[in-house]
């Protein structure tokens, strides 16, 4: 079954936000879980403050009240921080049991602090009995606030659980995603590898997307539509299907009357290794090799250009082209692209390499004393290590 590329790119778009949308959820449970622990550290506090304040000595009045005045004040604030209402309390908590606990806590706070003051500031003769009042207000603030750290508990872990579902829910749909579009993908740049790779063969890769399935069927009609006379068996060379020397002339000649106005350039490429494939390899090899070579330096034909394969097994480029850079580029970029494919063969896959010889063909001068020079350009190309475009320096004449 094909596939689409447009709708595998587009499902992962949605997969993407999708999943930024599930992280963007997990950090504001994480932002207010951490909230809930400033409540719990709050009821905390507000035990601290209380064992200060019922311990503090009144033996120094000024001291005692500059303790106790600042031990009510922080009371007062640390209730407010531990009732703060967050985003998350409407889903995990129920509005009046959290009103309910919280107004009591502030009655049974305020009674405290009220009782607190009262008996810094009494008499001493009546100061045991304000200090028994404290402390029986103190009893009920202490209920008070361990309810309140009940309840604050229990919402905590329920905020919690909810964050490692959603935790284990973005987990699960990236690793889906993953597992999914890394299938996906990878036909994708299955069928853009083939593509790319110009494989003769066309019945050794079938598309896996609809996209390239069209591409091939609408090249095989046009094909079908427009039909090209075939050459001559004399004029094509046995292994690759192109021109032979023959056949490049007479193609030269044909259309040398159209490339007015542009300057024509040889290219000529020659196998880095021919020596070893010709010992280890059958001609069958050899052939698709080369069929395929012709293919991908047809990628660059323009239709006032010929290729050749040449007796001497060298492939040869003629090209009508503006400038020089534009002619220089494509022949560079052939070499590239033959060191970065790969060719099937008997024995599995190879890689090759090619240098060139890269010439401007004079008007004066004949084609195959231009060719001729361009095969000593090949040499040089090959003396620095092969895999390389040589070209002639136009200011001295020499290679």
């Amino acid at each position: 079954m094909l596939i689409s590329i447009r709708k595998v790119f587009s499902g992962l778009q949605n997969t993407l936000l999708v999943l930024g949308i599930g992280v963007s959820i997990l950090a504001v449970q994480l932002f207010h879980i951490s909230q809930y622990g400033g409540r719990l550290d709050a009821l905390r506090n507000q035990h601290l403050l209380i064992e200060k304040s019922v311990s503090a000595d009144l033996s120094d009045p000024s001291m005692a009240a500059i303790l106790l005045n600042t031990a009510v004040a922080e009371l007062a604030l640390s209730v407010k921080l531990s009732g703060e209402a967050t985003l998350l309390d409407a889903l995990f908590a129920s509005q009046e049991e959290h009103d309910a606990i919280l107004g009591s806590l502030q009655a049974t706070s305020k009674e405290f602090q009220e009782n607190v003051l009262a008996w810094s500031n009494a008499k001493e003769s009546v100061r045991e009995a304000h200090r028994a009042a404290m402390m029986e207000a103190r009893t009920a603030y202490l209920a008070d606030i361990s309810r309140m750290l009940d309840y604050q508990i229990g919402v905590t872990h329920k905020a919690i659980a909810a964050a490692n579902i959603s935790a284990a829910l973005v987990v699960l749909l990236g690793l889906a995603a993953f597992l999914v579009y890394r299938k996906r993908l990878n036909l994708v740049y299955d069928d853009i590898h083939h593509a790319c790779a110009v494989d003769v063969d066309g019945s050794r890769h079938e598309p896996k997307t609809h996209e390239l399935d069209f591409i091939v069927k609408q090249l095989a009609r046009r094909n079908v539509q427009q039909p090209s006379a075939a050459p001559a068996p004399c004029l094509t060379h046995p292994s690759s299907g192109l021109h032979n020397d023959r056949g490049l002339f007479n193609a030269f000649n044909a259309k040398r009357a159209g490339k007015a106005g542009n300057s024509i350039f040889l290219s000529v490429f020659e196998i880095d290794q021919y020596g070893v494939l010709v010992s280890e390899y059958t001609k069958e090899d050899l052939k698709s090799i080369y069929r395929k070579l012709g293919e991908m330096i047809s990628l660059y034909e323009q239709p006032l250009d010929v290729i050749a394969h040449t007796e001497d097994d060298r492939l040869v480029f003629v090209m009508s082209r503006p400038t020089k850079k534009a002619a220089l580029d494509e022949c560079e970029h052939i070499v590239k692209a033959v060191q970065d494919s790969s060719f099937l063969t008997s024995k599995g896959s190879i890689r090759i390499t090619v240098s060139a010889g890269f010439m401007l063909k004079t008007p004066i001068k004949p084609l195959d004393e231009s060719i001729n020079d361009a095969v000593k350009l090949i040499a040089k190309a090959k003396e620095n290590g092969g895999n390389r475009v040589a070209q002639l320096r136009e200011s001295s004449g020499s290679f």
